[in-house]
């Protein structure tokens, strides 16, 4: 055979390996959801799914067995449809409110209404009223004329009153008889403030638990405050304290997770036998012996949300120690329910599989399945033919064999706090020496990154940029303990994490020292600031999208401390953030830019009010001061995070040529 016969055999036995690893067209990362939910009507007789177009998030009905569209529902520009459910065979209830940009942002002007599956009606229940807000917390199975609601007013602090709301014929629409609700409240508050702020259901509609919030000496600040869980055993009007003592000298945390088939035990997350390691864990009270036991408890992580059986019953609960993993409640009446769970879970191997919905006689369910690599698909579970049927994908555009991997790693700081945190891992390189992007999230306090396909995660991986998420102290998901180790640790011990999680990927041979940068959004754009003046010759460049980079000016532009008492409010979360306005200069990148080594990108969103563009204003004059070069990414139109698909690509074009510049090959 001639050489060039011998070359041109090698190519086309490559060449389908050669087109799977081509690029992958940034517009894959950037467009929007195709369905961000599905669920199904409890005859079965129609689909109802939300989907993002321009700014907006609709809704939209089909009939399920010709396909036929029967309704859409759009409330303009930035009103996004953000959750949904069936409240009888042919009435929706739809919560709206307005989201800029895909992290926070403007004042959300949540409104609540009902439609219906033909079209044909658009009912206004809630219309953000006096900066109050209304919401179903039960559809009432039996009566589908009727759900229940809870109110919480602004003159009332949060206290919650229990509404039985007519769906179907929500009152007349005049001024002064707007909304004809029936109060039906089975629960009178003790003479606290605010009082009751929840309730919680049994599994057939009724009323059987509140919590208390009884608000301490400083009516502003929570520090003192308190909490306390009530009960009403089935049949009896009476309501009872259950009896828990907490061991924790602040105030421990409550949430209900529902009940079991007979509803005579309640289930409620909390830490409040906890002095230290203080995961949420799930614990049970039994009505009848009035005992509250520990049912389950990960020595790291907490229960984060429930799993419900065919009654509505809890049977288990999920959590994230790395990959997310469900704990199952093993009592009888449970067993087929779990014994479902586990078959459907079991038929999507390496995926995580959740329930959105299911018809009234427990036989189709809609089930939405995703991984690190797959955005979500949905399917048709049909359990009396035993019979799984795709649906549809959130981004059919994204083709999860071209994906990376997001794998969980464990790493201790440099005082021994141990924390969990992902990589995600180019594909087809040697896992060493890679260019590295530290990827901090938002928030920062309470929010946690899990396994799961991250957009730019994912974009800058395709580009062989291995990308490391970190839950840094402070970050939701590993306990209050976890959680309050990063108050008063903006800019110091929760940016020393990262750095030693920058050294820990480092020394695992995984990254080449010399091709470090950092990128994040929000407060990740802070901590990408920050970075590059208080460790200059870790990172060779930095990518700072509506960080915060002078603090004192952020807490007085910003949206968050508008209204009621804010001026004190701001004063206690400085103090919570960084320990008070004597350390603003201290903690503000601003202030340090001449540190300043790496080369910068600026990214901002001229409508952002969560961390307004002054931000990157102030940055820019000091920058100039310092002699500082730099280069920016504005954009008018955008909010906290860009969120057009046009200004996404833009921007992924403009990071991954500056990526390139710095630490590319």
């Amino acid at each position: 055979m001639k050489l060039t016969s011998r070359i041109l055999l090698i190519i086309s036995l490559l060449l389908p390996t050669i087109l799977v690893g081509k690029e992958i067209p940034l517009e894959v990362f950037a467009k929007p959801a195709k369905y961000k939910s599905i669920k199904i009507s409890p005859t079965g007789k129609y689909l109802a799914f939300t989907y993002e177009e321009g700014t907006e998030v609709k809704l939209g009905v089909i009939n399920r067995k010709n396909k036929k569209p029967t309704a859409g529902f759009e409330f303009g520009e930035n009103r996004h449809v953000t959750d949904f459910t069936w409240v009888n065979d042919e009435m929706l209830s739809l919560g709206v409110q307005t989201i800029i940009g895909w992290l926070d942002g403007t004042v959300a002007k949540r409104h609540w209404y009902v439609a219906s599956a033909d079209g044909s009606k658009r009912l206004t229940i809630w219309d953000h009223r006096n900066f109050g807000s209304m919401s179903m917390i039960d559809k009432l199975e039996n009566d589908p004329d009727h759900v229940l609601a809870v109110k919480r007013a602004y003159q009332d602090q949060g206290k919650a009153k229990l509404f039985k709301v007519n769906v179907t014929k929500p009152g007349t629409r005049s001024a002064k008889t707007r909304d004809k609700y029936v109060d039906d409240s089975p629960y009178e508050a003790a003479h606290t403030e605010p009082g009751i702020i929840g309730f919680g259901t049994d599994t057939t509609g009724k009323v059987m638990f509140a919590v208390e919030y009884d608000r301490g000496e400083n009516e502003v600040l929570p520090e003192d405050d308190l909490f306390s869980i009530h009960y009403k055993k089935k049949g009896s009007d009476k309501w009872q304290r259950i009896p828990v003592e907490s061991k924790r000298k602040e105030k421990p945390f409550y949430a209900y997770m529902g009940t079991n088939a007979s509803n005579d035990k309640v289930y409620f997350r909390s830490n409040y036998d906890q002095v230290s390691d203080d995961t949420f864990g799930l614990f049970e009270f039994d009505m009848n012996t009035k005992k509250v036991s520990l049912v389950y408890r990960h020595p790291d992580v907490d229960v984060l949300s429930a799993v419900y059986g065919d009654q509505d019953q809890l049977i288990g609960v999920r959590l994230e120690p790395g990959y997310p993993t469900f704990e199952y409640i093993n009592d009888d009446s449970n067993l087929a329910d779990i014994k479902l769970h586990k078959g459907l879970a079991g038929s999507f191997p390496g995926q995580f599989v959740s329930i959105t919905s299911r018809t009234k006689d427990n036989n189709k369910y809609i089930l939405h399945v995703r991984s690190d690599k797959n955005p979500g698909d949905f399917y048709l579970f049909d359990k009396e033919v035993m019979n799984i049927s795709y649906i549809g994908s959130s981004k059919p555009e994204v083709d999860p064999k071209l994906m990376a991997a997001v794998e969980p790693f464990k790493m201790k700081a440099r005082d021994g706090l141990e924390m969990y945190g992902y990589l995600t891992i180019p594909n087809g390189v040697e896992q060493k020496n890679l260019p590295l992007v530290i990827y901090p999230h938002g928030g920062p306090y309470g929010v946690q990154d899990i396994w799961r396909w991250d957009r730019r995660a994912q974009m800058l991986a395709s580009r062989g940029y291995l990308v490391l998420q970190l839950n840094f102290r402070g970050s939701g998901g590993y306990g209050k303990e976890f959680e309050e180790a990063g108050h008063r640790e903006w800019g110091a011990k929760m940016q020393d994490d990262i750095t030693d999680a920058t050294h820990w990927a480092i020394k695992q041979g995984l990254a080449d020292p010399e091709r470090v940068c950092i990128h994040g959004v929000s407060y990740g754009g802070y901590a990408s600031m920050q970075a590059v003046v208080k460790e200059p010759d870790l990172y060779k460049c930095s990518i700072p999208d509506a960080g915060v980079y002078e603090m004192a000016v952020q807490w007085d532009e910003a949206d968050s401390f508008k209204g009621y008492k804010g001026s004190e409010r701001k004063k206690w979360y400085m103090e919570r953030s960084i320990g008070g306005y004597d350390k603003v200069k201290e903690r503000s990148p601003v202030y340090h830019v001449d540190k300043l080594k790496a080369d910068l990108f600026i990214v901002h969103g001229g409508e952002d009010v969560r961390v307004p563009i002054i931000n990157a204003e102030i940055l820019e004059e000091k920058l100039k001061e310092a002699g500082k070069d730099y280069i920016t990414m504005y954009k008018d139109e955008e909010g906290h995070g860009f969120s057009k698909p046009k200004n996404r690509v833009e921007l992924y074009k403009k990071i991954l040529k500056f990526l390139d510049k710095n630490i590319g090959e």
